[in-house]
């Protein structure tokens, strides 16, 4: 399956005549296993596609989708997009008003919702014209109804889902994304990081994420691979399932690449002496092989990855946002590879990823895919500037909204807003968001994203924002972090979290030290506690526009009016 302009709708016929007897997707319920092979899959889609039709639903009519992760949501997907409908796949977490914007702005005329969600989404059914139908995913999916798909004629530009943003910078946009984006992207991804039929992949990101969807479901069932849903994010959840289905690759967060390692180096603190002290002197042995190019941490660690359910492992692959560069050497050392990649859902999304035949390079996002050309626009004189990208995989534009997509749709190329420059060896770097930038007076560039990373490696943290903020007096810019502790692991340690004057100084003595990393010019002036989590995506993005004001009231009084 060469053809970059393959539709979506060739992709869920494949399923049902090359992997129709091969187990695609998968889910523990009740203690069991359910399992859907290629051909029911396939089966099922085109039963759903056909009810839909039955009611008369279109070529290009929005259908939208809301449920939690399980092969279902698969199915529904590939009924609605495979059959010449536009998916708009809606976020779990998301409260009633805003499915009631999505959904208006779209025009969705149908929705295909998991039975968990029915109460929530009936209290705002009836103030939507435009909808005319509610189907529930558990009822259909059960459905013995005989109905015939409709004769759908797919093209590769026909609009294949309406992605709604996030949300990190504000109001949500409708991401306009074709058939020949999605499956471009599908078709790159495959190729550069090697998905086969022989992969199993253990899914744990939300699927609404276009991320999950292209990466972590079209492209391991374009490949015939099988994908395993976890019941929960509870980590013993996800290692038994990683255990079960024998996982060789895992999409994820930097938040889960993070706790995981933690979790790995406590759970070594806490061995015998004799134990601690062979692990030390082997991960001696792995830093020295370092300098002669040797990754001696795959045979030496084997062990400890076998008893944690992680032997099986090819790689993990880091997206969403940035992946601090000691994490992803810290599990490259013990012999698991993590591949970090950069994207937007504005190009389907994957831009770039690293290479599993290529040493690790882990302050980098890795080489554009297949297909994908980005360019340094504006450079300053360190080579830094905006990044922009061409290619198939960069969406129609935003729906509805003209003016929006005008702004970052120029000649063909998508101007991502993203800062960040290219290496001697064609790897990307990410600096940060240019809306984001801290400008000081002597002209100098500070990209908080780069801060926040050196920041967050403290064990005493858990989060942390970093804006600029202006001198009263002088009128300059300067640095101002505002951190939330890591309550869990002070409290290992013995230290009181209750008292704000003893916690304050130890927070800022730890800002200060991890400070010394960066240049003068970075470091952190002003810090502020927070004991609540900031609000986050559900791909665990913080909202920083709430954050933006430098006066911790305001920002405060913003995400508190956001929640209402």
């Amino acid at each position: 399956m060469s053809d970059t302009s393959l539709t979506i709708e060739a992709l869920k016929d494949q399923l049902g005549e090359s992997f129709a007897e091969r187990v695609v997707l998968r889910i523990k319920r009740e203690g069991e296993y359910v399992e859907f092979t290629g051909g029911e899959v396939a089966r099922r889609a085109d039963a759903l596609a056909g009810l839909l039709a039955s009611l008369g639903l279109q070529h290009g009519d929005r259908v939208a989708l809301l449920a939690d992760n399980q092969p279902e949501w698969g199915v529904a997907y590939l009924a609605i997009v495979g059959h010449g409908m536009t998916a708009v796949p809606i976020d779990r977490l998301l409260k009633p008003g805003e499915y009631q914007r999505i959904l208006e702005d779209s025009g969705t005329r149908a929705i295909v919702v998991s039975d968990a969600f029915r109460d929530e989404f009936h209290s705002i059914a009836g103030t939507l014209p435009d909808l005319k139908h509610v189907l529930s995913l558990e009822e259909v999916m059960t459905s013995e109804a005989n109905t015939e798909p409709p004769d759908s004629q797919v093209g590769p530009d026909d609009l294949a889902v309406l992605i709604y943003t996030s949300g990190t910078t504000g109001q949500p946009k409708g991401v306009m994304l074709s058939h020949r984006n999605i499956m471009s992207n599908v078709a790159a991804c495959s190729q550069v990081i090697s998905i086969s039929a022989d992969d199993s992949f253990v899914s744990v990101l939300p699927l609404h994420h276009t991320f999950e969807c292209t990466a972590g479901l079209l492209a391991p069932l374009y490949n015939g691979a099988m994908v395993s849903y976890v019941g929960s994010l509870k980590s013993r959840d996800i290692v038994d399932t990683m255990k079960d289905s024998k996982a060789t690759i895992m999409l994820g967060v930097p938040l889960l690449y993070e706790k995981m390692f933690q979790g790995i180096m406590r759970k070594v603190g806490t061995q015998p002496a004799v134990t601690r002290t062979v692990f030390n002197l082997l991960m001696g042995v792995v830093k020295l092989g370092e300098k002669f190019n040797r990754r001696m941490g795959t045979a030496l660690f084997r062990s400890l990855r076998d008893k944690g359910g992680l032997g099986t492992v090819r790689f993990f692959v880091s997206g969403a946002a940035a992946l601090p560069p000691e994490v992803a050497m810290g599990f490259d050392r013990l012999g698991l590879r993590i591949l970090q990649g950069y994207g937007l859902t504005e190009t389907s999304p994957v831009v770039s990823v690293h290479r599993v035949e290529q040493p690790p390079k882990p302050d980098s996002v890795g080489p554009p895919i297949n297909g994908v050309e980005v360019e340094v626009v504006e450079p300053d004189d360190t080579g830094v500037g905006e990044l922009i990208v061409r290619g198939d995989n960069v969406m129609q534009g935003y729906y509805n909204n003209p003016e929006a997509t005008a702004e970052v749709l120029k000649d063909g190329a998508l101007y991502t807003g993203d800062s960040g420059w290219i290496d001697e060896d064609g790897h990307l770097h990410i600096a940060g968001r240019l809306k984001n930038v801290i400008v000081t007076r002597a002209g100098k560039n500070i990209y908080p994203e780069e801060i926040e990373g050196e920041l967050v490696l403290s064990p005493y943290i858990a989060e942390v924002l970093v804006f600029g903020a202006e001198d009263a007096a002088s009128g300059e810019e300067y640095v101002r972090a505002v951190v939330v502790p890591d309550f869990e692991y002070l409290e290992e340690e013995g230290t009181p979290v209750d008292d704000d004057e003893a916690l304050a100084t130890l927070i800022n003595q730890e800002v200060r030290a991890r400070c010394r990393n960066l240049a003068d010019y970075k470091r952190v002036r002003e810090v502020e506690l927070r004991r609540e989590e900031f609000s986050k995506t559900s791909t665990r993005k913080i909202k920083r526009f709430l954050f933006q004001s430098a006066e911790s009231g305001q920002a405060a009084q913003a995400e508190d009016s956001s929640s209402q």
